[in-house]
């Protein structure tokens, strides 16, 4: 089949592959001649009065006879349109009918392949096998509508076992059997077999649905089969050939009792004469679509597809659950937003789309040569992502990699926060940055985008500042909160020692007390209020570098129970 473009006319025009032009110009050009020589004989003879001819100055008497011609050459042209669409349909259903089967089958075989690993080689055998005779299905299939024996590729035919190849050559040599019902066969009760060993472990109900598909395939490659085994009628073919015949011996006669001119005659006796002809040819190229003609369809192009698509099913990471990653957007407001409309985004007041990493464009390279580095890129570029979309008030969205706000439990003793001074946050910088430029002692990137502007350094450089800016706020509101804790402390130290009962160890007091909603509880194990003003003094001074959680408000502080003295704990 052509592949063209309409860009540029005149390239199209005079284009030869594939043109019925010179066959058309074989009848035109001898018909146009024709109508030049009547001219001149009528000029020399005077021959048209005696026979008539004069009297043709109008088009009705052309039209009458003309209108059957154009009828019939009309409705083949439809007919030849129509099985050229029909064929190609009906292969690429054929192709995803059978694809969907070898596709399921793999499916059905990764819970297999997990739950028992002794049962993983034999699915991958399995896989490879209904692989290539697949693959040889298919081409066998296209070369028996097309004729063309052999000379489609098939994915590795001679990996089949010598009993399978036996076997397919006797059917097909021997015995004359179809070969595309002889590896439908083949395929079908390898399928059988994978799932009496346990190989594909999935119900029976849907397992039917992959002989279904196989079933459905076969239906289209014999619909196919339909349009190669019908020509279009005989008696349509053989009227229409006389009709033409016909029509480039009397156009012009006709043309030249109506126009007497040596250059205008033979133009309009050639345009109507090329005309017919090249709409015959054209349907005749259509009425069969498959074989290796100019005009004919692609098959060695569906062929290399299915071969590989089915290649695809047999890459090491085929049985891979995709997933979304910790970082993504999961609500429903923030993506309706990401996926605004193009008529939404003329307003000016609309906030900036946010917009995803062109993973499948040409341009988009990755760096490095192991997958690590590959990874590290994206989420390189994920991250720049979010910093180009960090609102104003300075915190990240809800899939950034930290919360500006102060957290809200209660973490370990030995939660720590370290904040990094602006000094250490530079060198850091610095020294990713010129990670980031050398890909191994001495070489650039790949990619001179990320090298030749200081786009991406800037960007880094902010998300720093705006980070360590960010955990400033956030530690200056934790010191505030350590010492509401410590006021807080302080007066229910002072409560416990005006109720108290009993001190059963040195700085630690016991007392039975009712609460506010009247459930009895224990004080046992609370600390005196020396040990309480000791560690409000400790909280306080551990301002500077707070836990990693938010501490509890007073209202919150009876459900804490028992408390432990701070230098005891080491906090």
């Amino acid at each position: 089949m052509i592949d063209y473009q309409e860009d540029w006319l005149l390239p199209l025009v005079f284009k030869i592959q594939g043109s019925v032009y010179y066959r058309s110009l074989c009848f035109a050009l001898p018909s146009s001649a024709f109508s030049v020589g009547l001219i001149l004989l009528d000029r020399e003879y005077n021959f048209r009065e005696d026979l008539g001819m004069t009297s043709q100055d109008n088009s009705v008497l052309w039209s009458a006879v003309t209108a059957v011609l154009l009828v019939l050459v009309g409705f083949r042209s439809r007919q030849g349109l129509a099985r050229f669409w029909e064929g190609t349909g009906l292969l690429h259903q054929m192709k995803g009918e059978w694809f969907d089967t070898v596709s399921n089958c793999v499916t059905f075989t990764i819970a297999s392949g997990k739950k028992d690993p002794a049962i993983k080689v034999q699915v991958d055998k399995f896989r490879h096998t209904i692989v290539r005779l697949m693959s040889l299905c298919h081409g066998s299939a296209l070369e028996e509508i097309s004729g063309m024996h052999g000379s489609l590729e098939t994915i590795d035919v001679m990996g089949l076992n010598t009993a399978t190849l036996k076997h397919v050559k006797d059917c097909v040599e021997n015995h004359h059997f179809n070969k595309v019902e002889v590896l439908l066969h083949l395929v079908q009760s390898l399928i059988t077999d994978a799932h009496e060993a346990g190989v594909i472990q999935i119900p029976p109900p849907i397992l039917s649905r992959v002989y279904q598909t196989i079933s459905r395939g076969y239906v289209n490659l014999l619909n196919t089969k339909k349009i190669t085994d019908t020509k279009f009628p005989f008696p349509y073919v053989q009227l229409i050939t006389f009709l033409l015949i016909l029509h480039t011996i009397m156009a012009p006669v006709a043309i030249c009792s109506i126009i007497d001119h040596l250059l205008w005659a033979p133009i309009f006796c050639f345009i109507p004469v090329f005309g017919s002809h090249a709409l015959n040819f054209i349907a005749m190229e259509l009425e069969d679509p498959f074989g290796e003609d100019d005009n004919d369809l692609p098959l060695a192009h569906f062929q290399a597809e299915m071969n590989n698509c089915l290649l695809m099913l047999l890459h090491p990471n085929t049985d891979i659950i995709a997933n979304v990653c910790d970082t993504c957007v999961v609500d429903f407001e923030e993506l309706k937003k990401n996926v605004t409309v193009e008529s939404a985004m003329a307003d000016s007041n609309h906030p900036k789309r946010r917009t995803s990493i062109h993973l499948f464009d040409p341009s988009f390279k990755f760096y490095g040569g192991s997958s690590q580095s590959n990874l590290e890129t994206v989420i390189a570029m994920i991250e720049n992502q979010k910093v180009e979309d960090r609102p104003e008030d300075g915190c990240y969205e809800e899939s950034a990699s930290f919360d500006c706000s102060p957290p809200e439990e209660v973490g370990g003793p030995d939660a720590r926060v370290v904040l990094p001074d602006r000094d250490t946050a530079s060198t850091a910088l610095e020294s990713a940055m010129n990670e980031k430029r050398m890909d191994g002692p001495g070489k650039r990137l790949h990619d001179p985008r990320l090298t030749q502007n200081r786009e991406l350094e800037l960007l880094l450089a902010k998300s720093l500042e705006d980070f360590n800016s960010s955990l400033k706020s956030w530690s200056q509101k934790m010191e505030e909160q350590v010492r509401d804790m410590g006021s807080t402390l302080s007066h229910i130290g002072s409560g416990i020692m005006a109720s108290s009962v009993e001190t059963t160890t040195p700085g630690v007091i016991s007392e039975a007390r009712t609460d506010s909603r009247g459930t009895s509880f224990s004080t046992a194990g609370m600390m005196s209020p020396a040990y309480l003003s000791a560690f409000a003094a400790a909280a306080a001074a551990a301002a500077g570098r707070p836990p990693s959680l938010r501490l509890p408000s007073p209202q919150r502080f009876d459900s804490l129970g028992p408390l432990t003295p701070p230098f005891e704990s080491g906090w």
